[in-house]
């Protein structure tokens, strides 16, 4: 019976540790993902309202594969204006809240937890005008 119950009362735990884990993890892939493939849309893409929806919609795509909350997580800054200025430089900054299993009613559905990642790409500096 002790050995049930020792076992019982590592195994909760233990599995809820892995669940917690594997959701953070989850949140690192994304937030790379999004980073990196947001800093090239925008440094690539001539049209800056075309990149903004092009990057929102892969952001949105990235997350809902990896099982996130679609929202305003992604932040674009711009060494020159706009950012597909040959000799630009595009930075991605991605912050993502993971919500913890067990505790998404309890803490307002974000997380205490928030992974973030950051990514540059420099713009070609012999880009084609319009190409």
């Amino acid at each position: 019976m002790e050995f049930v119950v020792l076992g019982v009362a590592l195994l909760i735990p233990t599995l809820y540790l892995v669940l917690t884990l594997g959701s953070v993890q989850s949140a690192v892939f994304a937030a790379d993902v999004v980073a990196r493939d947001a800093a090239r849309i925008h440094a690539v893409e001539e049209d800056p309202g075309t990149a903004r929806d092009r990057a929102a919609r892969h952001t949105r795509l990235v997350l809902e594969d990896f099982g996130l909350e679609a929202q305003d997580v992604v932040t674009i800054s711009c060494t020159e204006d706009p950012c597909s200025t040959p000799g630009g430089l595009v930075t991605a900054q991605v912050r993502i809240p993971v919500p913890v299993p067990g505790l998404g009613p309890f803490l307002g559905g974000g997380g205490p937890v928030a992974v973030s990642a950051t990514h540059a790409v420099p713009v070609d500096r012999y880009r084609a005008p319009n190409g």
